[in-house]
């Protein structure tokens, strides 16, 4: 039986992409197709091998979201190589991370997002995506800025969710503490810019009045932990 590696081309220099785990450019071929796609590739660690190995948990996952009518990357393959669970996604061209708009709006001098659109424009998809995603019973659990690729298709912004092996799929609407822990992940910090991720995933509705306060206080949580992981492990920076 032909293996997930045996079907999978990699350049001499593969290029590889943000993360704290490898996730590389490749090329799978499949029924005389050659597809581009991203290979993810995360070492199997103790919990992997009494459970399931995240690679299959971000197929069952991308899968999930794919049937409810949510943006990820086509899920393609998934299995175990060696000491890895490898996934494997069709590769978004021209696709870039949320974050890239998030860390210019902190800091001016970085790099100007790669695609035309505002920080505003970038926000206001994020928070209808997150309702979206929400209201069809996906509990991200990591819904950070990372976590999110931009693309444009013929001047329309797409949003896409990706690193998926958290993700928890239920079988109705998410609870609204959940909700708003979702919400606090993304990595906006100033007061308006929280506020406009809020209005934008409640609108047309009114805000709860607990939501933005609440919100607030779980990212004010969220960077003091990060903050401390970042001491305490500094080898994961």
């Amino acid at each position: 039986m032909k293996s997930i590696r045996d079907s999978l081309e990699f350049p001499e220099v593969p290029a590889r992409h943000p993360g704290r785990h490898e996730v590389v450019d490749a090329v799978l071929s499949r029924d005389g197709e050659r597809i581009p796609v991203v290979v993810k590739k995360v070492p199997l660690d103790v919990r992997q091998r009494l459970t399931t190995p995240k690679a299959m948990r971000s197929l069952a996952t991308a899968q999930a979201l794919v049937a409810r009518g949510l943006a990820t990357p086509e899920p393609l393959a998934a299995g175990i190589v060696g000491q890895e669970s490898w996934y494997v996604a069709r590769r978004l061209e021209g696709a870039a991370q949320m974050r890239a708009w998030f860390l210019h709006r902190d800091d001016p001098a970085r790099p100007v997002p790669p695609l035309r659109f505002s920080f505003e424009e970038v926000v206001e998809a994020l928070g209808k995506l997150a309702r979206r995603m929400h209201d069809a019973g996906v509990f991200f659990r990591d819904f950070t800025d990372g976590n999110v690729l931009v693309t444009n298709e013929e001047g329309k912004l797409r949003l896409w969710l990706v690193d998926l092996n958290r993700a928890r799929v239920g079988v109705g609407p998410v609870s609204r503490l959940r909700r708003y822990r979702d919400l606090a992940r993304p990595g906006l910090n100033r007061p308006e810019d929280i506020n406009l991720l809020i209005l934008s995933y409640f609108r047309p509705e009114p805000v709860p009045s607990e939501a933005l306060g609440t919100v607030r206080a779980l990212r004010r949580g969220i960077v003091c932990w990060d903050d401390f992981k970042a001491f305490a492990r500094p080898w994961r920076a």
